[in-house]
């Protein structure tokens, strides 16, 4: 019987030999191996509001029958931060509470629903933050054991959780700030899920309830989360004088998102769930932390301002990627506070489909120029990478080359190496502001005059008048005769109206002499007529009449002048720009 299994396995290791498959074939193989990348499953948990939020997460954390629940405020952070632990020891879903039993149906529609009769509900916060009515509508509903957490204030309400834990002596404790919410959160799974005691302190000195805890217990390792603004470094020489054998470690990071990442890989490098949860609320981040804690998983932060992922948090996830790890990720909260584009970057990260210094997006751009006037294509463009940073980068426009002489928008397409879309830039051409401009209203229901208004002023459009020449109106107007187009109107002559051929004419003169008043341009020529006049006010209008009476304007400008005129429902306007 040996001698054929022998004989067998012989015939197996020679079969393999000749029958290499290509992943552990020689150099000279030219097969290829697919690899695929993970299959990451994503799972959301939000509600309309925090408080529905923290149901839904306390649901997806135990949908059963449970013993303990945590009711803390939705208001304020403090006395809830060090609760993690306790809700990680007693098996406990967090939920949040508003400032009344009727605005905080969704905790009390968890605890009917999932609560044993005989379980216990622990309060945390004095009457000033859960109110004494939430203990009557608790034993109106047939709960018996509540527990009020409740301390001085803050400080002394962790010590108070800190005691309930059956650790005993503890050999690590964490401190944290009581004042700034981020980094006990960053720590609370990690912590609840060791036994760890989150306590916390004030920025500048330790408080006493603390400083006892210390003394009692006398941890072998205390862990500070948070740079000196958090807590400060007197707190920390308090600790090492407090607990000289102690270990005193500082964890933190520039930012609240690095100190996140810092903790994250400190204490779960390699996780099997990755839960996230915005960076810039304490709400979602505290309910999410008892699920977290069940096989010390890390909650990393988002924020919800970025387009992409803070800097730390991408890098973060890419090692995942490079450690060979591919964890499932849980998102509470959201799409306003963990956008969905965000999420799946997470994803994309930790897949190895992107990687955090790969081109995320290009904005569009536009700019604007005045007509005529040079512009050039702008040879960088702002690109974000997947890691949120900002970077100038070279592009190449197809055409290069910009006409600005059309009024109007017109769009440009460029190209940016390790891009694979169109950078777009709509250019804009605008009208250049006037160096003066005037307008008159006329009453367009007279037609013929308004005809000969019309047919004046398109005389007058687009006339290029070149430094120290002299304009003429009736040179540039021409003869007013039939031929022409004009009609009869009234006209002012002596003392009366009479009717006219081109009535209406004067008032385009008028119009353009005060628009050349207001340019400041040297008047040679000018007539009043022999009657007041509606359109503009007294003394202020130009009269004509081929060949007699004209208006003349020398161009005492150093450049060019252009003449525009506009006829819009009952308003002529005329315009002078530089050419």
């Amino acid at each position: 019987m040996g001698k054929k299994i022998l004989a067998l396995t012989i015939v197996i290791v020679c079969a393999c030999f000749f029958l290499e498959t290509p992943a552990f074939s020689g150099a000279d193989n030219t097969g290829t191996t697919t690899v695929l990348p993970p299959n990451i499953k994503i799972d959301r948990f939000s509600g309309e509001t925090r408080y529905e939020t923290a149901k839904i997460i306390s649901g997806y954390y135990n949908n059963g029958k449970v013993d303990h629940v945590i009711l803390a405020t939705g208001k304020d952070f403090p006395d809830a931060l060090s609760a993690s632990v306790l809700a990680h020891e007693k098996g406990a879903p967090i939920l949040l509470v508003d400032s009344s039993v009727d605005r905080s149906t969704d905790a009390f529609n968890y605890v009917i629903e999932h609560l044993d009769s005989s379980g216990t509900v622990y309060l945390v916060g004095g009457t000033a933050v859960i109110g004494i009515d939430f203990e009557s509508k608790l034993h109106d509903l047939g709960f018996k054991d509540i527990v009020r957490i409740a301390g001085a204030d803050r400080y002394d309400t962790s010590y108070q959780i800190a005691g309930l834990l059956n650790g005993g002596i503890d050999s690590t404790v964490v401190i944290s700030s009581g004042e700034q919410y981020p980094d006990a959160l960053s720590v609370s799974s990690f912590a609840a899920n060791k036994g760890w005691p989150i306590l916390l302190s004030a920025h500048d000195a330790l408080p006493r309830e603390i400083k006892n805890f210390l003394l009692e217990r006398t941890p072998s390792q205390v862990y500070l989360t948070g740079g000196s603004g958090a807590i400060s470094d007197h707190v920390q020489a308090e600790i090492s004088i407090l607990l000289p054998h102690a270990a005193v470690k500082r964890l933190t990071g520039q930012s609240r998102f690095d100190t996140n990442i810092i903790l994250a890989e400190s204490f779960a490098p390699h996780p099997s769930t990755v839960y996230l949860a915005t960076g810039y609320d304490f709400a979602d981040a505290l309910a999410g932390s008892v699920p977290a804690a069940e096989n010390g998983d890390p909650v990393i932060f988002l924020d919800p301002s970025l387009p992409t992922l803070p800097k730390s948090a991408a890098a973060y996830f890419a090692r995942l990627n490079a450690s060979h790890l591919s964890p499932n990720l849980v998102v509470f909260g959201g799409d306003k506070v963990a956008k969905e584009e965000t999420v799946q970057l997470c994803k994309e990260l930790i897949s190895g489909t992107a990687t955090e210094n790969k081109i995320y997006s290009i904005p569009d751009l536009t700019a604007t120029v005045t007509q005529n006037k040079s512009y050039s294509l702008p040879k960088n463009v702002q690109a974000r990478l997947y890691n949120s940073t900002a970077v100038e980068l070279p592009v190449r426009w197809d055409p290069s080359i910009v006409d600005t002489g059309k009024l109007g928008s017109s769009s440009y397409y460029g190209s940016v190496e390790g891009y694979p879309e169109n950078v777009k830039l709509t250019l804009t051409i605008k009208e250049p502001l006037p160096i003066a401009q005037y307008s008159t209203r006329f009453d367009p229901s007279l037609i013929n005059r308004t005809e000969n208004i019309r047919l004046a002023a398109k005389a007058l459009d687009e006339i290029i008048i070149a430094p120290g020449k002299i304009f003429s109106f009736n040179n540039t107007v021409g003869q007013r005769t039939s031929q022409a187009g004009y009609k009869e109107a009234l006209i002012i002559e002596g003392n009366s109206y009479i009717p006219g051929l081109g009535g209406g004419i004067c008032q385009v003169s008028s119009t353009l002499y005060n628009a050349v008043n207001l340019a400041q341009l040297d008047i040679l020529e000018r007539h009043h007529h022999s009657l007041p006049v509606s359109y503009v006010p007294p003394g202020q209008d130009a009269t004509v009449s081929f060949p007699d009476l004209d208006f003349k304007f020398r161009n005492s400008k150093p450049f060019p002048l252009l003449i525009r005129s506009l006829v819009k429902e009952n308003t002529l306007t005329l315009r002078i720009y530089e050419n």
